[in-house]
């Protein structure tokens, strides 16, 4: 979908170029910084990511732990200078095998501990605000 600006900043100086870079900015995902790993316990199998935004005001955790019903004891770890700051400790996510799992996050360790009702992996992604 394309907007013409043109009629609406018609006279101001680099008026639509100035709307267009901020479009641009949202849509190359410039809001986000780096994807970063969270830390796997001893023995935890999967994907730990997690995103800050620019801002500060939110964070995007994208994890799938596998094995969880047979190996409860597997955990992962956030950075405590996000958890602390997190509004939201209590995640649900589905499980390879049409199931569903939980995370519960510890806010003042980072300890992400999981529960799945099978073995498959838990695929969770939340977007968290941060105070």
């Amino acid at each position: 979908m394309s907007v013409n600006f043109d009629p609406i900043f018609y006279g101001m100086q680099n008026g639509t170029e100035k709307i267009k870079g901020n479009f641009d900015k949202i849509n190359e995902g410039r809001q986000w910084g780096a994807s970063q790993s969270a830390t796997p316990g001893p023995g935890t199998e999967g994907a730990f990511t997690y995103k800050v935004r620019n801002d500060n005001q939110f964070v995007v955790i994208t994890f799938w732990p596998t094995g969880i019903k047979t190996h409860p004891e597997r955990v992962a770890y956030l950075p405590t200078s996000i958890t602390t700051r997190m509004l939201t400790f209590d995640f649900i996510g589905r499980t390879d095998n049409g199931g569903y799992g939980t995370m519960r996050v510890d806010g003042d360790t980072g300890k992400c501990t999981f529960w799945a009702n099978d073995d498959g992996g838990i695929y969770i992604q939340q977007t968290v605000a941060l105070k």
